[in-house]
């Protein structure tokens, strides 16, 4: 990737979304973060004055992503890289429900606001981290790997990169331990390639 570009993150307050939005912001990229709180933008934003942008948006629900990505366009820039994918480890159905909203849905309507002005450009790059972590990531990884595999070919004629992340075992925030990467790298899925889960 050549010059600055403008990365959204998904859950930039902590985690691998927190670990993305570090290094694209240390590489010298302007970075959009997505924070479920408000008291976590200011604490994103002084990363790096000018360059991190923080945004309070629950994905979950789907009235407020496409004003939020449209905001993002108009008053930063376009975005050139997304970055989403799973991050809850829940127990209960109604969790698991509430999971598969975030996770998937959630995730899915993110990527179908930023497509539009990605296709109009003819360029773009669409992350979709899904851990191997707890079993029940496990029923969304495989729905989001699904999708964005099948959106990889749609999408490839207009220039857009579809690209899902499959970390392997790694601690984020909810296991008290901080973020360790414990692969020697992912499994990663482009355009027309697969690998097993």
């Amino acid at each position: 990737m050549t010059g600055s570009k403008t990365f959204l993150v998904a859950g930039v307050g902590g985690g691998l979304g927190r670990a993305f939005a570090e290094r694209a912001l240390g590489a010298g990229h302007r970075v959009v973060g997505i924070v479920r709180r408000p008291e976590q933008v200011a604490e994103f934003e002084a990363l790096e004055p000018g360059s991190a942008f923080a945004r309070v948006l629950d994905i979950g629900s789907a009235t407020g992503i496409e004003p939020a990505i449209r905001s993002v366009e108009a008053e930063i820039a376009p975005i050139d890289v997304l970055v989403a994918g799973t991050d809850h480890a829940e127990s209960t159905v109604e969790d698991l429900r509430r999971q598969r909203d975030i996770d998937v849905f959630g995730t899915v309507a993110v990527v179908k606001a930023v497509l539009p002005a990605m296709r109009l450009r003819r360029g773009g790059t669409v992350v979709v981290v899904t851990p191997d972590a707890t079993p029940s990531y496990h029923g969304s990884k495989f729905a989001l790997v699904g999708i964005m595999l099948s959106l990889a070919t749609e999408v490839a004629p207009f220039g857009v990169r579809v690209t899902a992340v499959e970390p392997e075992a790694f601690r984020a925030a909810w296991s008290n331990e901080g973020l360790v990467l414990e692969s020697d790298g992912p499994l990663a899925l482009g355009a027309g390639t697969t690998s097993p889960p």
